[in-house]
């Protein structure tokens, strides 16, 4: 990477470093001079009821990682829509030990049903080994996130997708935070041909690399295709951008939600995620969670040092180290 010298927007906290940052002479960048050029946004429409899906046992299925953002994304669905929730975990091998019982607490709490998937360990660390020398990701995905978290997203995006379209469950939700997505409305179609191109990249190079054996992993053309009339749209519960970390964090402790140990500051779940920021920052010279925080500062929802404070925490070398053993010990 060549030498410059790295400038930080004087509003947020993404710096010159990104492929699409620029700081101009004010000192913002060009997302921030951007926003100030826009004229007051509209609210969000927010669905005020939600009509429940007679026809069958469950309204919604959330991907459910055990986190703060998904633990209170399951509490709005829950509490405020009254929705019939299946709560489906993912489990990379890599959850913080107190992640499980914040599974099992949460969905006691909240009478919701749990469905941990769990996959082949050996399988699931050489996918993050493939990820992790993936060099061909666009751009805009690398700004927003690492390529290992990438592909670990993709994957269990699929299982959910899956699981919904099985089940003829009529929505799917995510614990994104309005630093992560931007849209507009609370439901959104989805397209099985825009689904099919979103993960065929990763798809087909799990399958070239690693063998046709890893297509149970994927979700495949034929089941998107059969289900082409009925796929699940997408439920996004924070129309109006109503995130307020600390607000959070005091609900779901009420449910016995308590934070894990041993995870980075950016991660209330997954120890991978450390391991993940270090090989990315080495690689592009910047902190995949930086527009995640930016957005949140951006919309008034995240103090900027705070943000700062989280992109400049010193790596856990040790806990590097011992993912990186555990992810060489799982390679065929």
């Amino acid at each position: 990477m060549e030498d410059k010298k790295i400038r930080y927007c004087k509003k947020c906290v993404l710096s010159n470093n990104f492929f699409s940052v620029s700081i101009n002479e004010y000192g913002l960048c060009n997302y921030c001079a951007e926003k100030e050029m826009e004229q007051a946004a509209e609210q969000r429409p927010e669905m005020e009821k939600f009509e429940c899906n007679k026809n069958g046992k469950y309204d919604v299925v959330l991907a459910y990682s055990g986190g703060k953002d998904s633990t209170y994304t399951l509490y709005l669905l829950k509490e405020k829509y009254k929705m019939k929730v299946l709560a489906i975990t993912y489990d990379n091998g890599f959850l913080a030990k107190e992640t499980y019982q914040n599974i099992k607490n949460v969905c006691t709490s909240l009478d919701v049903d749990s469905l941990i998937v769990a996959p082949s360990r050996t399988r699931l660390n050489n996918i993050f080994q493939l990820a992790d020398n993936d060099m061909k990701l666009p751009r805009k995905s690398l700004e927003r996130a690492s390529s290992i978290c990438t592909y670990c997203i993709g994957l269990v995006k699929m299982c959910v997708y899956k699981e919904a379209i099985e089940r003829k469950i009529p929505l799917i939700a995510f614990g994104w935070t309005p630093g992560q997505i931007n849209i507009h409305k609370q439901v959104v179609t989805l397209n099985y041909k825009l689904i099919k191109m979103n993960f065929k990249r990763q798809c087909d190079n799990i399958v070239k690399q690693l063998g046709e054996d890893y297509q149970s992993f994927l979700l495949s053309d034929e089941l998107l295709e059969e289900n082409k009339e009925t796929i699940p749209s997408l439920f996004y519960p924070f129309p109006n951008g109503n995130y307020r970390e600390e607000e959070i964090l005091d609900i779901i402790r009420g449910f016995g939600w308590v934070k894990p140990e041993g995870t980075d500051n950016n991660s209330t779940n997954c120890v991978l995620n450390a391991y993940a920021i270090y090989k990315h920052k080495q690689k592009y010279g910047f902190h995949p969670y930086a527009f995640e925080l930016a957005g949140l500062v951006r919309e008034g929802l995240m103090d900027r040092d705070e943000a700062l404070r989280r992109i400049e925490a010193k790596d856990d070398k040790k806990l590097i180290e011992e993912i990186q053993n555990v992810l060489d010990g799982g390679r065929d």
